[in-house]
């Protein structure tokens, strides 16, 4: 271990606290998915920032969304350090350094699902929809060559989406996980939340790449946009409340991790 790393125990501990708070958010979306398929209220799907307005409601909840942010700030911080510090060895080759540009993107997304968290807190985050993606999206359309911009940040996310599904395929995402005992019965869901995600995230990339293709800003859709279009297409019930399942069959992903994740030696 150099001196630049975070010991391990205090590694274990922010990325068990993280990814609790991870699987916290997509259990939250989740609910919220299924409460809208059941009720016929699916006109936008379903984001980080429902869940958390939803949350402010409850009993507690201004104390629930600061607890929640602190952990996801953890989680954020655990992933720059994997991306910065490199503690499983991705290298320095060409898929060593995408892993680990991956994981500073996700870092930089779960840090601002916190700063959402607080936001919301504080009351300054009080819109719907929470379309990050869209926004960021249709801002990009409007700089110089913003349209190649996003139709490259669309393939991006195709192949994010494909490299989930790989990850199933190919058992990947076992590698640092303890599935012995009780965990290896969620093996089934782990995978089925993971593929799902995988097939959202290909479905946000090509809405993306489209618009950026078509050069029109109108046609972008973020996560929760496409999960509320998948309501109005045939059988678009059970597709959404696919979706909605898998959401949360990814957050049972993240729970088990933060029970049963196999931090590195260094």
């Amino acid at each position: 271990m150099t001196s630049a790393e975070i010991p391990k125990p205090v590694a274990a501990f922010i990325a068990r606290i993280g990814l609790g708070a991870r699987a916290f958010v997509y259990f939250a979306v989740s609910i919220i998915l299924i409460d809208s398929a059941l009720t016929s209220k699916p006109d936008d799907g379903a984001s980080p920032g429902d869940a958390f307005r939803a949350i402010e409601t409850e009993q507690g909840g201004r104390i629930v969304l600061i607890a929640l942010a602190a952990g996801l700030f953890l989680y954020a911080l655990w992933r720059f350090q994997q991306a910065a510090l490199d503690p499983e060895n991705h290298g320095r080759d060409a898929k060593g350094i995408l892993s680990r540009i991956g994981m500073a993107m996700s870092g930089m997304s779960y840090l601002l699902i916190g700063i959402a968290a607080f936001a919301v807190t504080f009351g300054s985050n009080s819109g719907g929809g929470g379309g990050k993606t869209a926004e960021t999206a249709r801002w990009l359309m409007k700089q110089p060559y913003g349209r190649w911009m996003v139709l490259l940040a669309g393939v991006a996310l195709i192949a994010i989406g494909c490299a989930q599904i790989w990850r199933v395929k190919s058992d990947q995402w076992q590698t640092r996980i303890d599935l012995s005992g009780w965990a290896a019965r969620t093996k089934p869901v782990i995978e089925f939340g993971i593929a799902g995600r995988g097939i959202l995230f290909m479905m946000v990339g090509g809405f993306i790449a489209f618009a950026g293709a078509s050069a029109d800003a109108s046609d972008v859709k973020g996560l929760a946009q496409t999960i509320g279009w998948i309501r109005y297409q045939p059988f678009g019930f059970w597709l959404f409340l696919v979706a909605a399942l898998s959401v949360g069959a990814y957050g049972v992903y993240s729970a088990v991790q933060s029970a049963r994740y196999k931090i590195p030696d260094s």
